[in-house]
């Protein structure tokens, strides 16, 4: 019979892909490990990894495994989590992961003021991370565009329509404008974020929907791209959520005409974690918060 513990062998190999690190980090022997994974296999009448001299990847099998593994794992972890709450000894505490936290920063700082009791746990990641954190159901909830998230297992609350600005520097031609159309940008030396995260990857569709040539001059995170505009390295798309919170001071906002422009965000969930009190109080929130905020006098 297969045991949990081979079983968390089994997902932390199946995480690292490699026989050493893994073993390194159980503080087991190589030996070890191989064995147990192997006898694992055997009991399951099939491979789970396909192995070479110098390598071991997890194969198709593997991969369907793993997400029962993961799910036996989240159900303890749920039932843990609805004990803590039935006893109320459990931290009040909400996991969020986004592709960046500035512009959530107020819906999340209106949050606390309204739950002080509630903490937040918050990170970013790429898209791929993203979806995998979902999945796994590593975090309570992600943020992002409702096309980025197209797994129909995952649910989700509408947040806002998030339109795109240009954002350029003062002394740019197109700074005074009142708008701008996407084709206006061919061969504009354009500042981008690093390659898998959710904003580069939706720009980059965009570009491709308008049938722009972008000149990328710049790769960098969203900590130093206002400095680099300034600075009249390039410009850069960023979103009215950017806008709202001021995220690229001291440069300038215009709107981009384009009607496809826009993104449909939403607070994404795994039906199958275990919502905590703290969770529900937040997701409840969230799906208020851009409404009431608009008919706020």
């Amino acid at each position: 019979m297969i045991t949990l513990l081979q079983l968390d062998y089994f997902r932390r190999l199946a995480a690292t892909e490699h026989i050493t690190q893994t073993a390194k980090e159980l503080y087991i022997s190589q030996t070890a490990l191989s064995s147990m994974i192997i006898g694992m296999e055997k009991e399951l009448g099939v491979q789970l990894f396909d192995r070479s001299k110098r390598s071991i990847r997890l194969n198709q099998a593997g991969k369907l495994y793993l997400k029962y593994v993961n799910e036996v794992f989240a159900a303890l972890d749920n039932g843990r989590i609805a004990l803590q709450e039935l006893t109320e000894s459990a931290e009040k505490q909400v996991s969020i992961a986004v592709g960046t936290s500035q512009v959530w920063l107020p819906m999340m700082r209106d949050f606390r003021k309204r739950f002080p009791e509630c903490a937040i746990r918050q990170q970013n990641n790429t898209l791929e991370e993203l979806i995998e954190a979902l999945r796994s159901m590593k975090t309570d909830f992600v943020i992002a565009s409702v096309d980025e998230i197209p797994d129909p297992d995952l649910e989700h609350v509408f947040l806002k329509k998030d339109s795109v600005y240009l954002c350029v520097p003062k002394t740019h031609r197109l700074a005074g404008r009142e708008r701008v159309w996407l084709k206006e940008l061919e061969g504009e030396p354009y500042i981008d974020l690093p390659a898998g995260t959710p904003w580069r990857e939706y720009c980059t569709q965009l570009f491709v929907r308008a049938g722009v040539n972008i000149k990328r001059v710049l790769e960098c995170d969203y900590s130093i791209r206002a400095a680099l505009i300034d600075s009249e390295f390039g410009v850069a798309l960023t979103s009215a959520s950017a806008y709202e919170v001021d995220l690229f001071k001291p440069n300038c906002y215009v709107p981009v005409a384009d009607a496809f422009a826009y993104r449909d965000m939403a607070l994404f969930w795994n039906p199958k974690k275990y919502i905590s009190k703290a969770a529900l109080s937040f997701r409840d929130f969230c799906a208020n918060y851009w409404n009431d905020r608009e008919q706020a006098p």
